[in-house]
């Protein structure tokens, strides 16, 4: 994908005001991008850890066997893996996600963990109300056009007493590690994701859209104007990751 002079950059999209059509082209056409390379990526970058957090978030949504799930912007898969060891081979599993890109990219996944898939954007979900008893979204929710109407979504595809687990960065905790942490998404990740996926302005977008995106006080409110109650909030990693659980009314 060839940016013109009218489509926002990574950074336009997050400094410049922008409608939620121009954010959502732009992130579409990101991740149709660096799809080849985001598992790789993803791998290198975090070191590998993101799967134990990914794990400890499949552990929140207290899914048992024969459970459906849903995973929201699931990108290439990760989770689907996770969610259908939680609900069994008897279970459900469906991911959504707006890059059709991403989602061919899983297919090995989505295969494996016995996934359906859908082509379909996290604002506006193609199912009925009160359908999973859970709804995921890893890493997804900050690059949605709409977060509070994504969350609402969320919510209403959820049964009553299901649940809502939203793993997302966050800004680490002061210290050390948040000094660190900086320098190495400012400096380094840019390089090291421009160079592998040739869209270095992903890699600016992505660090960067975590210092703009909501604090945990904020989307925990979101969470609770949407219906969902019991939220509560868990930091891994020195804060740099943090999980948001709710609990359909």
């Amino acid at each position: 994908m060839s940016l013109s002079a009218s489509q926002p950059t990574g950074i336009g999209v997050l400094d410049k005001p922008v409608t939620a059509e121009e954010k959502a082209a732009f992130v579409r056409g990101m991740f149709d991008d660096i799809a080849h390379r985001y598992d790789l990526l993803n791998a290198v970058l975090s070191v590998g850890i993101h799967k134990h957090w990914r794990g400890f978030a499949t552990r929140c949504a207290c899914l048992e066997a024969g459970d459906s799930a849903l995973d929201v912007c699931t990108g290439t898969g990760d989770w689907t893996v996770d969610l259908r060891r939680a609900v069994g081979p008897r279970g459900t599993v469906v991911g959504i996600d707006f890059s059709a890109s991403m989602l061919r990219h899983g297919a090995k996944k989505f295969a494996a963990a016995m996934a359906a898939t859908a082509q379909a954007d996290a604002t506006r979900l193609p199912f009925q109300s009160n359908t999973f008893d859970a709804a995921t979204v890893g890493f997804g929710i900050r690059n949605v056009a709409e977060v509070e109407r994504g969350v609402c979504e969320m919510a209403r595809v959820v049964k009553p007493g299901g649940r809502v687990v939203i793993l997302e960065f966050a800004e680490p905790n002061p210290g050390p590690f948040k000094s660190l942490y900086t320098l190495y998404s400012r400096f380094i990740m840019p390089r090291i994701g421009g160079a592998v996926s040739g869209r270095a302005d992903a890699y600016t977008y992505l660090p960067k859209s975590v210092t703009k995106f909501k604090t945990r006080a904020e989307l925990t409110a979101i969470m609770q104007d949407a219906g969902l109650a019991e939220v509560r909030t868990v930091d891994l990693m020195f804060g740099l990751v943090c999980v948001h659980v709710g609990v359909k009314a």
